[in-house]
């Protein structure tokens, strides 16, 4: 992006402008990805060992999206929650406010955007939202002025969008804040569908191009939980999200996932827009390092706890009176045999809690087992008692065993294998897991 010959309407040179933590659930992915956006936004929220980003604080936009399903986000959300954000800078978007405007009042006929802003709580969310109304009609105004239009921008589109199509092609140059963007008329020109919206990303970008150096600003956009915006055979909601990594080459982009980014893969062809190792250098599994020697690896495994962090864990997790509960010998032999697996801890915790409700004081003993793997079969008889698997059942059983069991390794660049739908992260209540786990609906994939 700071490179002299950087052209953000080239869609062809490849794109580094990405960064992907992934990791086993409950490892705290997304609590980093909390922390980079806090940090980003007040330096005092940086910590210590973090060093200053080089790009001024001032001049940086981050935005964090959560892609779980339980936060109900579409693809529309998306792009209006990145367009929010941008209004940060109090100006003007004109091509991709034209487009979207377009595109809303084809699919939300007398549905006001801010009413729809409003509704879905993004116009408290972002201090600067609720000028965005007033900013898409002057710049619309403004457009439509300088095209010699009759009448406004809304009135040529709700005729069909020909005149201003026509209106664009023939003097789009004399529209100094549309000039550099050749795109414009050729998306406004298609059937202005989800497919068509994300593509907009391309005319933001460019809007963001145009703007003076001492106005700009990069756009951080961190995309979390990656993993549920579908799986490996279902790819509509990530189909229509790749196309703003490559479209905005101006932003940067940081996701976390339970796996790896696929994207560097030849044999995604068909199913992507954009793939292989050409086009993302920095996703691909052999990546090292350049032939200077600078590490160019965009994808990060986040591991599972150190030791010292498994006791440190269970010694937060569990406290009465600012003191440990879990006396120190039993967090030792817990640590020791879950080879850094946040699920056992927690199932560990789980299990403690139930003996201590039984009357009698946990031992060592009552924690010194391994847990089986898929190709050791869980004992039928008395072993399989007092382990923490055993306190939920054939349910956490099954959790464990997608998840991958304590003292598996997996190599780097490879994913480890998740529980799609397991609610393993540690804000969210364990018992859950007892629960039968639902079928995938792929009704869902397609509505997304």
């Amino acid at each position: 992006m700071t490179h002299a010959d950087f052209d953000v309407e080239d869609l062809e040179a490849p794109r580094r402008s990405i960064l992907v933590f992934h990791g086993v659930g409950g490892i705290g992915k997304s609590t980093l990805s909390r922390k980079i956006e806090a940090s980003l936004t007040r330096s005092e929220h940086r910590p210590v060992q973090w060093e200053s980003p080089s790009h001024p604080e001032e001049r940086t936009l981050p935005v964090r999206i959560d892609l779980a399903r339980a936060a109900g986000m579409d693809f529309e959300r998306v792009i209006l929650t990145i367009r929010l954000a941008v209004a940060a800078l109090g100006q003007p978007m004109p091509a991709f406010d034209l487009a979207l405007r377009r595109y809303w009042e084809h699919n939300h006929p007398g549905e006001p955007i801010e009413d729809h802003l409003r509704r879905g709580g993004l116009l408290s969310r972002f201090s600067a939202a609720a000028a965005l109304p007033e900013q898409m009609q002057s710049a619309l105004s403004d457009v439509a002025q300088a095209l010699l239009l009759p009448g406004t921008v809304g009135g040529a589109l709700g005729h069909g969008a020909g005149a201003l199509i026509k209106a664009l092609r023939e003097r789009r140059q004399s529209v100094r804040a549309l000039a550099g963007c050749s795109r414009l008329a050729d998306l406004l020109e298609a059937e202005p569908d989800l497919e068509a919206l994300s593509f907009y990303p391309h005319l933001l970008a460019s809007d963001l191009a145009q703007l003076p150096a001492d106005k700009s600003a990069l756009p951080v956009i961190l995309l979390d939980t990656f993993e549920d915006t579908g799986d490996r055979t279902h790819r509509d909601f990530e189909r229509l999200l790749q196309p703003i990594v490559w479209l905005m080459p101006n932003a940067f982009f940081v996701v976390t996932g339970r796996n790896r980014l696929q994207w560097a893969e030849t044999n995604l062809e068909g199913q992507l827009d954009w793939t292989g190792p050409i086009a993302w250098p920095g996703l691909a599994p052999d990546t090292a390092h350049t032939g200077a020697g600078v590490p160019v690896r965009r994808q990060i495994l986040i591991g599972d706890f150190s030791r010292e962090d498994c006791e440190d864990y269970l010694a937060r997790r569990l406290s009465r009176d600012g003191q440990p509960l879990i006396d120190e010998p039993v967090r030792r032999t817990i640590a020791e045999r879950s080879h850094g697996l946040p699920l056992y801890l927690d199932l560990s915790v789980m299990r403690y809690l139930e003996l201590r409700r039984s009357g009698r004081r946990p031992q060592v003993t009552d924690f010194d087992h391994e847990l089986p793997g898929p190709d050791r079969p869980y004992p039928q008889r008395p072993d399989r008692r007092g382990t923490p698997r055993a306190a939920l059942g054939q349910s956490a059983q099954r959790v464990l065993l997608v998840t991958g069991h304590p003292g598996r390794r997996h190599g780097p660049g490879r994913a480890r294998p998740t529980a799609d739908r397991a609610p393993l992260h540690p804000g969210v209540r364990l018992r859950c897991l007892a629960l039968p786990r639902p079928r995938p609906d792929p009704r869902r994939h397609s509505q997304r």
